[in-house]
C-alpha cells in the first residue's frame, strides 16, 4: 500500500493487488467497510494519528484500488468560567469517572476543555460556566495567547483541589 499525503487532513491511498490478495480479496470483492479498515491499516503502518472520524472515497479497478481518505478532527467542546471555585463546583457535580480535560487561563477567566463525546458533562458545566464552543478559531487563539494550567485530569483536580 502506498499512502501520500495530499492536504493537512487527507490522503491518497493506493491498495495494489498484490496487497488486496494478502488479505484475501479482488478489487471487485471490495466493499467500503473492508476500504475503510484497510485505509485504518495503512494509516497505522503510516504512523499517522486518527484522532476523529474518516471518510473514505473508494476506486476499485483490476490495476488495484485508488482510495481518497479525509481525516475529520474530533471538535471539543470549551466552557470559560469566572472563578476557579466555579469550575470546581462544576467538576464536583459531574458523574464519575470525570472526563478528561485540559484548564487554561486567559484574558481573566479560566477555559476548561472537554474531548468530543461528552456533551452531557458540557451541558452540566455550563450551569457553572458559559459554552465557548461556537467562537471561531478558539483552539488556535488559545493556544496562542492562553497559558496553559492543567494539560490533562482537570476536572479530577479540580473536583480534588477545591473542597467545599
Amino acid at each position: 500500500m502506498t499512502i501520500q499525503p495530499i492536504g493537512s487532513a487527507s490522503v491518497a491511498l493506493y491498495i495494489t493487488p498484490a496487497d488486496l490478495e494478502e488479505h484475501g480479496l479482488t478489487p471487485e470483492e471490495l466493499t467500503l467497510d473492508r476500504a475503510l479498515e484497510l485505509t485504518r491499516t495503512a494509516f497505522r503502518q503510516a504512523g499517522i494519528s486518527l484522532e476523529g472520524g474518516i471518510e473514505i472515497e473508494a476506486y476499485p479497478e483490476s490495476c488495484g484500488v485508488l482510495v481518497f481518505a479525509r481525516v475529520t478532527r474530533a471538535e471539543r467542546s470549551w466552557l470559560s468560567f469566572d472563578s476557579l471555585e466555579l469550575a470546581a463546583a462544576g467538576a464536583r457535580c459531574l458523574e464519575q469517572p470525570l472526563p478528561d480535560g485540559a484548564l487554561l487561563w486567559w484574558a481573566g477567566r479560566w477555559w476548561l476543555s472537554l474531548p468530543a463525546g461528552e456533551e452531557g458533562a458540557a451541558a452540566r458545566l455550563s450551569e457553572f460556566g458559559r459554552t465557548e464552543t461556537h467562537r471561531p478559531h478558539l483552539e488556535a487563539w488559545l493556544a496562542e495567547h492562553g497559558r496553559m494550567v492543567l494539560p490533562s485530569c482537570a476536572l479530577s483536580a479540580l473536583a480534588g483541589d477545591f473542597p467545599v
